[in-house]
């Protein structure tokens, strides 16, 4: 559909993550999708009609969005906490205005993302114009592939954005090419932190200048 926009929302957290996905229709695709909603066929689309729609294609399309991301290849399982969907400006006559569609689904991961390599798939569209992801805090970025017009901001969490792209690699010693979003990023552990080995040697001085005191008062 050549008048239809797709925005991809990806919050990656240790413990869950966040898929929001923003469709709009304009023009034939608006009216034509008003057309779809319109189920007694009187020009009019209400409200329960766009409900009842809102029902049937969450009940439909469930299985699907269990697809559409993979975490560490799959050796993390998601599993799905909540899924809600919101249309804007959809009631009223069958005409070429712009049409909004918003879909939340918040997925649960077991086991939770410790410290380590972790890598994130996120499945792709040509219709995807901008695709946002947002890695877990203090996660450090190790690569991407898959995102066009790339823009990345080194904060914490780390975020990157651009569009929806192909991504080429090798299965079966072919080259081959798949519409997705690849990344791979690492939660560091513990002793990996600037701050510990600092803090390590400031209690090892306080050590010693506490065995030292003790030694003069004796």
């Amino acid at each position: 559909m050549a008048e239809a926009v797709y925005e991809n929302d990806v919050l990656l957290e240790k413990n869950g993550l966040s898929l929001t996905i923003l469709e709009t229709y304009n023009l034939t695709d608006a009216s034509e999708f008003r057309a779809s909603l319109d189920v007694d066929n009187d020009s009019q689309v209400t409200g329960p009609e766009v409900l009842s729609f809102k029902e049937s294609y969450l009940a439909s399309r469930t299985p699907q969005f269990m697809e559409y991301i993979i975490v560490n290849n799959g050796n993390v399982t998601l599993y799905m906490d909540s899924i809600s969907m919101d249309l804007y400006n959809a009631t009223g006559n069958i005409t070429q205005d712009p049409l909004y569609v918003s879909t939340i689904i918040n997925y649960g991961l077991t086991p939770e993302l410790g410290a380590g390599d972790h890598s994130l798939w996120i499945i792709g569209h040509p219709l995807i114009e901008r695709m946002r992801v947002q890695l877990p805090k203090d996660a450090v970025l190790v690569s991407s592939d898959g995102l066009d017009n790339m823009t990345t901001l080194n904060t914490d969490p780390v975020i990157l954005e651009g569009k929806s792209g192909i991504r080429n690699f090798m299965a079966d010693n072919k080259s081959t090419f798949e519409y997705a979003t690849t990344i791979e990023f690492h939660v560091p552990h513990l002793y990996e932190h600037g701050y510990v080995l600092p803090l390590l040697l400031g209690i090892e001085l306080i050590l010693i200048i506490l065995v030292l005191y003790m030694r003069r008062k004796h």
